[in-house]
């Protein structure tokens, strides 16, 4: 491939990857306000989130069929699916309908999810892979900063119909430009092979990989004592907090910008601080803050807590995706990220279920300290336990 289609090709790619997290982070906050106002429920706000991470079970299916199939086409057609089933959910006023459209919506953001990882490990340079994570992980953190800040602008002036239908317009632009995104980038599949096969050779890597099987630990227990924040964050502002919708979404937009500045500075920290004290220290420190925050009764230090929490957090991610993209072979990529999104999943639904539940028979300051807690002993074990592996 020429250096021209290699440039295309990424503009192409970090464009629709854009705009598709855009489009994620926009209609995922407005929906979880809007399931809040029609229920005033922590549990259904919970069922809600917990409907967007059940088809990543079948990550590891959907990421060998990436490979085999090809990523960028597979990209094209999920966003276009994307776009026609959020037209369809503008128009549904029964919970239990936009539970059932958002369940098969949630289908199509996981191949995306799969698909734009693993593509941009093949469309950037082996050499490039620090930057090209610091790239990907600043362009998803824009997305989650543009998504709450507009959508807590635009909720208080429209109903939910109109944003939707903005939000089909923008996965349709997603899907027309990552069709355009060169085959070349998809070479590497396994043509032999069927897809299920190569979902299977992604555990079999994993499980082979000392470094893999450390990171996936880490994350795996990230879910489970911290995947419930999805669904807790509105209570804790609008209920704990007394804060407006407004309020949340500035909440949210902080997070994100604390995302986007650790996106940004995490090749430079990666550069000078040694991968050993650099993951230990940003993910001791990202776990405290949610017992901070548990404790925390004010508005504005909540605001600055959540931006701190996330930029340490996303300077920890850039060095953590690129140790994954090294040692993670080319062709089966897919398979592997796919492996890793449907092991991470279980904990994921039972975090934000469990804490939905502890929330309504406790109160979400308690459930935020005490997973806080939780998260910081599994860091210490698993760093204890992967000692000289």
């Amino acid at each position: 491939m020429n250096s021209l289609s290699k440039s295309r090709n990424q503009i192409l790619f970090f464009t629709a990857l854009l705009l598709s997290a855009f489009g994620y982070e926009f209609v995922y906050f407005i929906m979880t306000l809007h399931i809040y106002d029609l229920s005033k429920s922590a549990l259904n706000i919970g069922v809600f989130t917990s409907l967007t991470y059940i088809p990543k079970l079948f990550s590891s299916w959907i990421g060998g069929l990436s490979d085999k199939v090809g990523k960028a086409r597979c990209f094209a057609f999920s966003a276009l699916m994307t776009a026609l089933l959020l037209l369809l959910m503008s128009s549904a006023s029964d919970i239990r309908w936009i539970y059932i459209i958002w369940f098969v919506v949630s289908i199509f953001f996981t191949v995306i999810i799969n698909t734009r990882g693993s593509l941009m490990a093949e469309i950037v340079t082996k050499e490039n892979y620090t930057s090209g994570n610091a790239l990907a992980l600043s362009l998803l953190n824009t997305a989650k900063l543009l998504g709450p800040f507009f959508g807590g602008l635009i909720v208080m002036l429209l109903d939910i119909k109109p944003l939707l239908i903005f939000t089909f317009f923008v996965y349709v632009v997603t899907a027309a430009g990552s069709f355009f995104i060169g085959a070349e980038a998809d070479s590497d599949r396994n043509a032999q092979t069927s897809f299920l096969e190569n979902a299977k050779s992604g555990m079999r890597f994993i499980s082979k990989s000392s470094e893999l099987r450390k990171l996936t630990l880490i994350a795996f227990f990230w879910r489970l004592f911290l995947g419930m924040q999805l669904s807790l964050f509105v209570i804790y502002i609008k209920s704990e907090l007394h804060a407006t919708d407004a309020q949340y979404g500035f909440f949210i937009t902080l997070m994100g910008i604390g995302c986007f500045a650790g996106s940004v500075l995490g090749p430079f920290a990666a550069r000078h601080i040694k991968q050993s004290r650099l993951v230990p220290a940003g993910l001791s420190l990202h776990y405290a803050s949610f017992a901070a925050l548990g404790m925390c009764k004010n508005y504005y230090l909540s605001l600055a807590i959540i931006a701190a929490s996330y930029m340490v957090f996303y300077i920890t991610l850039v060095t953590m995706h690129s140790v994954r993209d090294q040692v993670t072979a080319v062709g089966i990529r897919g398979s592997v990220y796919g492996t890793v999104t449907t092991l991470l999943t279980p904990p994921a639904i039972l975090s934000m279920l469990a804490g939905s539940y502890l929330t309504d028979q406790f109160s979400v300051s308690a459930v935020l300290f005490a997973s806080g807690l939780c998260a910081m002993v599994s860091l210490f074990l698993i760093l204890f336990f992967s000692r000289g592996k």
